[in-house]
């Protein structure tokens, strides 16, 4: 359900309601009405030490492995853990680093890194954007508009001395997502393409509300948390051509009774408050 447009922008923001369950699709099930659609689906990843850039835990991060795992065959492997690692390798002094060229054992056929700039309220790791761009044999269910994952690093509440500092890290993070979709889209697509590939720029970005759950020992409500994410996009909106037209937000129901009904209160409802200010 398209929602409004953001401020001074022509981009929609649309909430994304659960068809079957509590959760909404990381990924189209089925090809979208718009055969224009390219979309990068984020991915709410772990700096945890053993884990670090890994997808295949608990939440979100094992929701996606759990779809790419089979689809480009490497249950019980972590590829994506090897290509992000290697690229914050790469931009060891830098913001980013690209790979344009990868073996027939990965399911991607180019990612980039995206560090927060050096100002960033983040810490450590955190605010890390990495977008991977499948191969195109190998996207989700066979659908062309599954075009990418974007992997984040959500803020870890424990690395915050205050809950402010905390929520700067999100909005931070949320600024990043569009930093590296627009560094994307500017750099590496279309006639930019690099190293003979065809790459198209993501016309529509998926998200979800991360720092959520054992990121959240402060306890933060999902209002507060979405309010974040939100503003942090926006403010980025407004720079030069972004290709960027739509952003879903994944409005999931975050609490289930114990009857099992779902519960009326959802992830990202604020924002129907928060665009019609």
């Amino acid at each position: 359900m398209i929602i409004n447009k953001f401020p001074g922008t022509h981009i929609t923001a649309e909430l994304l309601n659960p068809k079957h369950s509590n959760f909404c699709e990381v990924f189209y099930e089925n090809p979208p009405l718009q055969p224009e659609v390219v979309m990068g689906s984020v991915n709410a990843g772990t700096s945890y030490t053993g884990s670090l850039f890994v997808m295949g835990q608990e939440g979100m991060t094992g929701a996606f492995y759990g779809i790419l795992s089979v689809q480009q065959n490497f249950v019980g492997k972590h590829p994506y853990q090897k290509i992000h690692k290697t690229l914050h390798r790469l931009a060891e002094n830098k913001e980013t680093a690209h790979i344009d060229n990868f073996d027939s054992d990965f399911g991607v056929q180019f990612a980039l890194v995206q560090k927060p700039p050096l100002d960033t309220a983040c810490i450590d790791f955190d605010g890390t954007v990495f977008v991977d761009i499948f191969k195109d044999h190998l996207r989700p269910y066979q659908i062309d508009a599954n075009y990418a994952m974007i992997y984040v690093v959500p803020p870890l509440a424990d690395l915050y001395s205050t809950p402010n500092d905390f929520l700067n890290a999100i909005e931070d993070t949320a600024e990043n997502i569009i930093r590296a979709v627009m560094y994307y889209n500017k750099n590496f697509t279309l006639e930019k393409s690099p190293n003979s590939l065809n790459l198209k720029p993501i016309n529509t970005i998926r998200v979800c509300l991360f720092s959520t759950g054992y990121f959240n020992t402060f306890q933060m409500s999902h209002d507060q948390i979405a309010s974040y994410i939100y503003h942090g996009i926006a403010s980025q909106l407004h720079s030069a051509e972004t290709y960027i037209t739509n952003v879903q937000f994944e409005n999931n129901y975050h609490e289930v009774m114990a009857t099992g009904l779902k519960s009326e209160t959802q992830d990202f409802n604020i924002l129907r408050k928060l665009m019609a200010e």
